[in-house]
């Protein structure tokens, strides 16, 4: 119901009554009448996504479209019921930011699809890197281990005569967990394996060497490798190798 304001005290009473009830003057001729307040939450709503939005990248999308649904809406109720409805403007200016909103999300998608999985290969080639010297670190703390004690060690004891890093002594460095098995009771052969903590995530490929030094790799699917895999090109490292293994240049 439409309220009539009363010229004389300025008294806002229903617009049926014929005096005003402050002041008791004739309401009618002169008498101001004001309109229904106007509705404006969904245009202040659509405004508030595209907002959000706009610094969100659309919230994935789905905030953008409902910002511009909203928006949309809020429109359409403003043109066909003005008097009920308002907030036009704020309409407007959410469907901007919205419909901005959500042209950003194709290119910064393109982006992520072309620089995630380049991002991962990247840090599965440096984990794979840091393994291969990882084992030739080994190999040489197990030389001059075995050079002091005759025998090869676990990586314990490796860690605890400090020739390797207490990270590579605890077993896992860069992605890879590192196991050392005593392949003789006397200890004079060792083997060192190294795997992906995550396969496919840290590293894809596996790694394996012995006292030889030949370095052994294969993509088996996270488990350990061995002789029976393919080797990789290594320089050995001659400084206080056996006799036995310092003749073979071919290593």
């Amino acid at each position: 119901m439409k309220s009539t304001k009363c010229l004389q005290c300025g008294f806002v009473g229903w617009s049926d009554a014929e005096y005003c009830k402050a002041c008791g003057a004739l309401l009618g001729q002169g008498a101001r009448t004001e309109p229904e307040s106007q509705r404006k939450g969904l245009a202040i709503v659509s405004l508030v996504l595209g907002i959000i939005s706009f610094f969100t990248f659309g919230l994935l999308g789905v905030g953008a479209i409902m910002g511009i649904i909203l928006a949309a809406i809020a429109m359409s109720r403003v043109k066909h019921e003005p008097r009920k409805y308002g907030g036009r403007g704020m309409a407007i200016a959410g469907l901007v930011l919205s419909i901005t909103s959500l042209a950003t999300v194709v290119p910064v998608g393109i982006i992520a699809a072309i620089a995630v999985p380049n991002l991962l290969a990247a840090r599965m080639a440096a984990n794979e890197g840091s393994a291969i010297h990882s084992l030739r670190t080994i190999y040489s703390a197990e030389l001059t281990y075995q050079g002091q004690f005759g025998k090869y060690a676990m990586l314990q004891e490796l860690g605890a005569q400090n020739l390797i890093d207490q990270k590579l002594a605890s077993g896992v460095k860069n992605g890879y967990r590192f196991t050392v098995d005593l392949t003789s009771s006397n200890g004079e052969g060792f083997a060192v394996s190294g795997v992906p903590t995550e396969y496919r995530s840290s590293g894809r490929r596996s790694f394996y060497v012995d006292e030889t030094l030949v370095i052994h790799a294969a993509d088996n699917q996270g488990g350990p490798s061995s002789t029976l895999d393919a080797p990789l090109e290594a320089t050995p490292v001659r400084q206080n190798m056996p006799p036995r293994y310092r003749a073979n240049d071919d290593l």
